[in-house]
């Protein structure tokens, strides 16, 4: 008997396997070649297909009868994935669609022109002009407008979806997949707001006095993370990047170009950089928006890292394939972006004098305080939201924004372009999460190997020890397994 439900899950994780090919090759169009996607239709096929009852019957009754613990596993995923999708009504669906199109279609409007979002980041992040900062940080109104009313709506049909499963919340239903519960969530924040704070507040002291601000404000935190914390853009040319990412790899023993993982350069996306596992392990490609400067290189590393990770699976079920944590996915591809901002690094692959490489490492505190702190802010918002949609939820985001970065919005409208938690809800977590991980996996491997750069261990070690088995352990198992923990 249980072979028979064996046999049966395999055609369900095939059937599922070509399910996500489908929607990632149209997710793929969509965000490089700005198709007309019809993503709801492909999130509703995938909805109904695990929520066929013998779905369910299959993954019972494996994990009430095999002794197998990969089996258990496959199975345990995708019950998991069965009990997300019981939350997922065609509402839901249409709704967050709707609102991915309009993220993507429409533009921030700077002194009355549109510019595209990675030009606004942009600007955030190195324009020494404080007031165009401001502009810049609130220039999404034609966003806003459109997205106020959908984001309450969203949050309350999440929500009102997983009370109707017995969750209190739509966070509740999320973070148990990941085996996590809202009240460990907020203790992991309490802990490392705590561990950051003296960094943080250094990292404000010092921006205040250098550019003579009276007080942090919204629109110089990023600046100030990145003229602190950073070098300058002309230490980390685009034409040198792709091929520092090529010779870091040839030396931990691999072949970059061999590994047939397409990386488009030159992509109009919302977000810095995208990785889309159309395939595993076949069919890995990246979107990234690569301009001149570090925080375009980390994340054309960060991004590399989440493809390696899915390139070197040696598991066929799919689950293994795809049902790594959120947060641990995301430390993956982390532990590749802290390369470039390493002493080994910034010696092999710049021409920076060694006293503004000591400066940029001794500034790593600072530059992990801002961004845990950063991403523990913005889930709390989304925590909030979720707690009370109809409530003030700009109070809210101004309450986080002030006890995690000391400052405050003090705009009514802004909250609602926060489109990030409407399209990946509960996810915001992960980077702050996957930051934690990442300085602990350096750390062990720098404690095994010394520099890590040239090691072909480093990357043996990554793959055979997170990677080959992709999902078969949890993320508390992988860990424990090479003595690291949150």
């Amino acid at each position: 008997m249980t072979g028979d439900y064996e046999s049966k899950l395999d055609e369900i994780e095939a059937h599922l396997e070509d399910l996500a090919a489908a929607e990632g090759e149209d997710v793929f169009d969509l965000y490089y070649r700005h198709a007309d996607v019809d993503t709801a239709a492909h999130e509703k096929r995938k909805r109904d297909y695990l929520l066929q009852p013998e779905v369910t019957e299959t993954c019972d009754n494996l994990l009430e009868s095999s002794e197998d613990t990969a089996l258990r596993r496959r199975a345990r995923i995708v019950r998991n994935w069965v009990n997300e999708m019981r939350a997922q009504t065609d509402e839901i669906i249409d709704l967050q669609a709707e609102i991915q199109k309009i993220v993507i279609a429409t533009k921030p409007v700077l002194d009355g022109e549109e510019i595209p979002r990675h030009q606004k980041t942009k600007i955030i992040f190195k324009n020494d002009d404080r007031e165009r900062r401001r502009r810049a940080l609130f220039s999404e109104g034609p966003l806003r407008e459109q997205l106020a009313a959908r984001a309450r709506n969203l949050y309350r049909l999440r929500n009102d979806a997983a009370r109707a499963l017995g969750y209190d919340d739509y966070p509740s239903l999320a973070l148990a997949a990941e085996d996590l519960t809202v009240a460990e969530l907020r203790a992991i924040f309490d802990t490392y707001e705590n561990e950051s704070r003296e960094a943080y507040e250094k990292l404000a002291a010092e921006g205040c006095a250098r550019f003579g601000f009276e007080r942090l404000e919204p629109w110089d935190l990023n600046y100030v993370t990145e003229k602190l914390t950073c070098a300058d853009d002309k230490y980390f040319p685009r034409a040198k990047a792709l091929p520092s990412l090529r010779e870091v790899v040839r030396q931990f023993g691999r072949d970059l170009d061999g590994l047939g993982i397409p990386i488009h350069e030159d992509a109009d996306i919302p977000y810095a950089g995208l990785c889309f596992s159309i395939r595993a392990p076949e069919d890995v490609r990246i979107l990234v928006n690569l301009q001149d400067g570090l925080t375009d290189l980390v994340t054309l590393y960060h991004e590399f890292g989440h493809a390696a990770h899915r390139k070197f699976v040696q598991r066929a079920s799919y689950a293994l394939k795809a049902g790594d944590a959120g947060f641990f996915a995301e430390a993956m591809a982390d532990t590749w972006g802290l390369l470039v901002v390493r002493p080994a690094w910034l010696r092999a692959f710049t021409e920076m004098p060694a006293e503004e490489r000591e400066r940029v490492t001794a500034a790593a505190e600072m530059a992990y305080a801002s961004r845990i702190r950063r991403f523990i802010a913005r889930q709390d918002f989304e925590l909030a939201a979720y707690a009370d949609a109809d409530g003030d939820l700009a109070a809210a985001l101004d309450e986080g924004a002030e006890r995690f970065l000391g400052f405050r919005y003090d705009d009514p409208e802004y909250w609602a372009e926060q489109y990030f938690p409407l399209l990946y809800p509960v996810y915001s977590k992960n980077y702050m999460l996957a930051r934690v991980i990442q300085r602990s996996i350096h750390r062990h491997l720098e404690g095994e190997y010394g520099e890590l750069l040239g090691e072909p261990k480093v990357f043996d070690f990554l793959v055979e020890n997170f990677y080959a088995d992709g999902a078969l352990l949890t993320w508390k198992e992988k860990l424990a397994a090479v003595g690291l923990k949150l």
